[in-house]
């Protein structure tokens, strides 16, 4: 809902009291606004396709699915799902190189190339370090992003031998430590090294050492295209003029798996999350030792202005706002991914989509900055928490919340319940958090709009039908109908 900024003069906050709503009554509402604002924006971009979890410490405690896994077939999507989580997969890479470290199988500084019979990229820049197995971890190794060829153009991933050839026949594009550059073709490469050090294919020791250990019963170290509309996910390219949208063929990542080529569930990589938050509370020893997992977590490059990329081994950071995130996003054919995790608070959100021209990164963002206050809120420890107050007013919060729409704009916003009374989540601006709107109640079915400086601003009236439903909101003069 877009409003026009026009005070109606300052005012105390009104001196009527709303039932009180506790903590969890609160996140429920936001997550009810999130799901409002995800299928809102999916259904207009037409993805076929989606899944979000957030997970607090060991509980997944809450998803939420969209659309089919399959336009041919139809089948919802659920948990279970999986979906191509394409570079979300280095995780598993580094996390599987790292483990080989422990063994004393695999040396962080050792030349990457002694573990695969020499396989060295053309060096003409009279670098003073070879490329290894630290600085491919960290993106800095120089390496160029990817093999000679556009193996993503087509889907025509090199085997092992490929790869080796494609090492070879690339030239070096900087020293390591000079630049951060991406690079998918050392992460292929990271893959020979875990299967030359420990006897097994990448596949088998990711399995046996990650996967298996964890419970991960739905995921799997490349495509399963056997299983699409019955468990996997099939994705889909970007819309054409006419609106449709192209499935993705089935492909095999083949060498390049360990840069792309994992597949799991809302459900499993809950699990991955959870055993984050384990070793970083618990210490010890489950896969890693939780000093090697901090070390991986631990930037190991950022831009000299730190103005690029800030990378540990194999883990990505970001930036919201003042808050720090550890992870990795996915870019592939016809799908995408975001997985993210908040350390301190133990909260990861991941999604994934069936398209690749919708950011699940921007959604999962939003969806973080709308639900976090009311996520440690609601699960802070008991002492902490507030006693719940007795209700003291007539006021149900709850007949107001609800999907609003305006015809033949797109102004909609989710309405839903507030410590303060109400907000208005604008479901397709471009910064929905930043312009989330508070609403403060007066009298009756009045609100008031709450300025950040806490005064109150224009008038929010809410209409009732003769069964006393509510059916509209207006602001500014502007009705908005709810569904």
């Amino acid at each position: 809902m877009k409003t026009i900024c026009c005070a109606i003069g300052a005012a105390l906050l009104p001196l009527t009291s709303v039932a009180a709503q506790t903590s969890e009554e609160l996140l429920e509402s936001r997550f009810r606004a999130a799901e409002a604002l995800i299928d809102a924006r999916l259904a207009r971009e037409s993805a076929p396709g989606a899944a979000i979890g957030v997970v607090r410490d060991q509980s997944l405690i809450w998803s939420h699915q969209y659309g089919v896994e399959s336009l041919e077939t139809g089948a919802p999507v659920t948990d279970d799902t999986a979906f191509s989580i394409c570079s979300v997969s280095k995780l598993f890479t580094g996390v599987a190189t790292m483990s080989l470290v422990e063994d004393g199988k695999v040396v962080l500084d050792a030349p990457a190339s002694a573990y695969i019979d020499g396989a060295a990229t053309q060096d003409d820049t009279g670098a003073e370090e070879p490329v290894t197995v630290r600085n491919i971890l960290a993106h800095v190794s120089g390496l160029p992003r990817e093999g000679v060829a556009d193996y993503w153009a087509d889907n025509s991933f090199p085997d092992t031998a490929g790869l080796r050839q494609a090492v070879a026949d690339q030239d070096q594009l900087y020293r390591p430590y000079d630049y951060w550059q991406y690079s998918n073709l050392g992460m292929a490469m990271l893959g020979e090294v875990v299967a030359t050090a420990s006897g097994q294919s990448w596949a088998d020791y990711v399995n046996e050492t990650i996967i298996e250990p964890l419970g991960m019963t739905n995921t799997t170290t490349d495509m399963p295209f056997d299983r699409v509309g019955n468990g996997f996910a099939q994705g889909y390219y970007v819309r054409s003029a006419d609106g449709q949208r192209r499935p993705a063929e089935p492909h095999s990542f083949r060498a390049f798996a360990p840069a792309a080529g994992v597949a799991s569930s809302i459900n499993d990589m809950a699990r991955f999350a959870s055993w984050h938050f384990r070793l970083h509370e618990a210490g010890g020893e489950e896969i890693l030792k939780a000093t090697t997992l901090k070390q991986m977590q631990r930037v190991h490059w950022v831009g000299a202005e730190f103005d690029e990329p800030a990378w540990g081994l194999a883990y990505a950071t970001r930036r919201y706002g003042k808050k720090t995130m550890w992870g990795h996003g996915g870019y592939c054919p016809g799908t995408r991914t975001e997985f993210v995790m908040r350390l301190p608070t133990k909260t990861a959100l991941i999604m994934m989509m069936t398209v690749n021209d919708m950011s699940p990164g921007a959604l999962v963002r939003t969806v973080y900055g709308l639900t976090e206050d009311a996520i440690n809120a609601a699960y802070a420890d008991d002492k902490k928490k507030e006693k719940p107050k007795k209700k003291r007013g007539k006021v149900k919060l709850s007949d107001y919340e609800g999907y609003y729409f305006v015809e033949n704009y797109d102004w909609d916003a989710y309405i839903g319940v507030h410590k303060e009374g109400l907000f208005a989540l604008p479901i397709f601006d471009d910064d929905p958090i930043e312009n989330m709107q508070i609403f403060v109640h007066e009298e009756g079915d009045r609100f008031r709009r709450k300025r950040k400086d806490d005064t109150l601003a224009e008038p929010v009236i809410f209409e009732r039908d003769e069964n006393g439903r509510v059916t509209a909101v207006v602001q500014h003069s502007y009705r908005s109908i709810r569904r």
